[in-house]
């Protein structure tokens, strides 16, 4: 579910970092708190939550007014913009890995998402690790729909309502995925799910086709659609073969751990975590149904992971965004998190409209954000810078009803940190 064994590597361009492979990955060495944010002129950095909210990695708008967020450990919060303070709404029983190093840091809770009609009839989903003991067999993840009581200002969960609906194998404590999302347009709930691959087995599996992200049959490595209540939309692209099971949109994914839906196109973004060597890639991939995205044969701008040659797939598609982990021969690191495509709001707290159309995103190692401008058919002309010095790692990004940038950083390593926030970037008047 977590990105941190994919990304928590090397001595990073911004920030000085150790190089490792999964299975012994340490801490970052995080930037000193005194360290101030700076973001592009015209802007302010403001944080909204700091501290006292362990391990926070999604966050969404609610109709009712509050923005949640969730935490690793299962916490369900809601930040009250009257009251300027969040409160626990709930909290899940995950599984979760409490030690540095364990087998399932990467499990717990991640994504979440609201019904259309959440005033009404108050359910919510989520991603989520369920509490198992600790035994592969019983590993999975898991995408769930749960009702709130009084989903006006929702204060807990009714008990006993929870509705599975998809299991997803993990049979490995690595790369879970784990983003969730409505479309606005087909209603239908889109699911990330990580290879569970070991990083350091990588030049094993690479070229085997019983890999899960290149055999349509598992679930792993993939981008999943299904139907609110759980069954498969008949217009997935893979309905009706043998070979492939339904739910499946893309497919060949490495750890696409967060996921975000243009509004307005309804176009699917996801930020796709990379290897771990300096050849490496951190991707943004706009998806397409059906579409194949290499993973483990190929990388980055269609090269294959080993042999420095062509990617041998010849249906791959490129990614979106790209950038190398490349540091004059050595391991930049990197982290990609996937972020908003900017749209108006009609508020006066929009973004300046040379910023409406393009893409926020994040590298949660090199902590930064930069923006993607975009040409009129949607493809990214350049990438700029947009601020740096983030004492926490950045993990999801959220354009907010006031058009604002809301994210969260997490600060810690599989541990609360004080430097763990719920932050937002406004115009600054």
């Amino acid at each position: 579910m977590f990105p941190f064994p994919a990304s928590f590597r090397a001595a990073a361009l911004l920030l000085a970092l150790v190089p490792a492979l999964l299975g012994a990955d340490q801490a970052p060495a995080a930037p000193k708190a005194t360290n101030a944010v700076r973001v592009l002129n015209g802007f302010r950095y403001e944080p909204l939550v700091s501290g006292d909210i362990p391990e926070p990695v999604a966050l969404r708008f609610s109709p009712d007014g509050r923005l949640w967020f969730t935490g690793r450990r299962g916490n369900i919060w809601a930040y009250d913009f009257q009251t300027k303070s969040h409160s626990e709404v709930a909290k899940l029983n995950v599984c979760w890995e409490p030690i540095p190093g364990g087998e399932a840091n990467e499990r717990g809770l991640h994504g979440i998402d609201f019904d259309p009609d959440f005033l009404r009839n108050g359910f919510i989903y989520v991603h989520y690790a369920p509490w198992a003991p600790t035994n592969a067999t019983a590993w999975s993840n898991r995408v769930s729909r749960f009702t709130v009581k009084n989903p006006a200002k929702a204060t807990g969960i009714v008990d006993g309502s929870e509705k599975i609906l998809l299991t997803i194998p993990s049979l490995r404590g690595f790369h879970q995925g784990g983003a969730l999302e409505i479309h606005p347009k087909d209603g239908h709930l889109y699911v990330t799910a990580g290879d569970n691959n070991v990083s350091s087995d990588t030049e094993k599996f690479w070229n085997d086709p019983t890999n899960p992200p290149q055999v349509l049959a598992a679930l792993q490595g993939k981008v999943l659609r299904i139907a609110r209540d759980g069954s498969i939309p008949k217009d997935n692209p893979f309905v009706g073969r043998a070979d492939a099971h339904p739910a499946v949109y893309t497919y060949g994914h490495r750890n696409p751990y967060s996921l975000n839906i243009d509004p307005k196109t309804g176009t699917v973004y996801v930020g796709e975590i990379g290897y771990d060597r300096p050849v490496d890639w951190e991707e943004v991939n706009r998806l397409q149904p059906g579409a194949n995205y290499g993973w483990p044969r190929c990388m980055g701008t269609n090269s294959a992971t080993f042999g420095n040659v062509p990617c041998p797939l010849p249906d791959a598609v490129p990614p979106w965004i790209a950038y190398n982990h490349d540091n004059e021969g050595k391991n930049a690191g990197g982290n990609a998190t996937s972020g908003p495509l900017y749209r108006s709001t009609g508020k006066p707290g929009d973004f300046p409209k040379e910023f409406h159309g393009g893409m926020f995103y994040a590298d949660y190692v090199r902590r930064w954000i930069r923006f993607a401008r975009t040409d009129a058919s949607g493809n990214v002309e350049k990438t700029e810078p947009f601020a740096r010095g983030f004492v926490g790692g950045i993990l999801a990004m959220t354009e907010g009803p006031d058009g604002a940038l809301y994210f969260v950083e997490y600060g810690g390593w599989f541990t609360g940190a004080p430097s763990d926030r719920l932050a937002r970037i406004v115009v600054d008047r």
